[in-house]
């Protein structure tokens, strides 16, 4: 019992062992918080909203037309349909236009002739902006 450090074998110095654990724990935490900026920017940023062209804002109210009054879809349709004239429909155009100045300038109007309704619910159904 005497000789206890004769079993003993030497201790050796400290060794440095390297441990980049710090740094990808910090590396881990600038990731979220960069991600964690990206998303709140995008989710907070204004959008830019397009301004609609005078040629949708034309077939907005060509489509939303209210056909019981009879006066109103004249003036609506004749002061939107230009936007939408061509080579194409130009004939059948301006035979509506021609055919609803009957009830443009008249204090009492008729109602409107079912046949020319649906002429005009069909050239608007072929719109396109």
């Amino acid at each position: 019992m005497g000789n206890i450090g004769a079993k003993l074998k030497d201790i050796k110095g400290i060794v440095a062992v390297s441990d980049y654990s710090m740094y990808y724990l910090l590396g881990y935490i600038a990731l979220a918080v960069l991600i964690f900026v990206v998303i709140f920017y995008l989710l907070t940023k204004p959008r830019k909203r397009k301004k609609p062209t005078k040629k949708e804002i034309a077939l907005k109210t060509l489509r939303g037309m209210d056909f019981a009054n009879p006066k109103e879809t004249a003036y609506k349709f004749t002061l939107n349909i230009p936007f939408f004239t061509s080579d194409d429909n130009k004939k059948e155009i301006e035979d509506i236009v021609e055919k609803l100045e009957i009830y443009k300038y008249k204090k009492e109007i008729p109602k409107m002739d079912s046949e020319l309704k649906e002429r005009i619910k069909k050239v608007i159904k072929g719109l396109k902006c």
